[in-house]
């Protein structure tokens, strides 16, 4: 009997756990959470450590993900990769 409740409870959770994770999955397409916070890290680590000089970047011109998007180009300025509009 024990086993039996175990066993359903484990397959409940389960299931709770995937309805919850699709509920909150973004599409493919969606890339508002790619967009940096500000020129610095749209061009370096930890989301574009790949990204060289020349490289397309974009992130957000204010303080809030509801500021404009600024599209670019990843620059060598001072020594440090910056993302600098276009």
């Amino acid at each position: 009997m024990l086993f039996k409740t175990s066993f359903i409870s484990a397959i409940a959770l389960l299931a709770a756990n995937q309805v919850i994770g699709a509920a909150v999955e973004l599409p493919r397409g969606e890339a508002g959470i790619l967009i940096a916070t500000d020129p610095y890290y749209a061009c370096n680590c930890p989301n574009n450590c790949s990204y060289k000089p020349g490289t397309g970047c974009r992130f957000y011109s204010g303080p809030s993900d509801n500021s404009k998007v600024l599209k670019g180009k990843c620059q060598n300025k001072n020594g440090k990769l910056t993302c600098i509009p276009t």
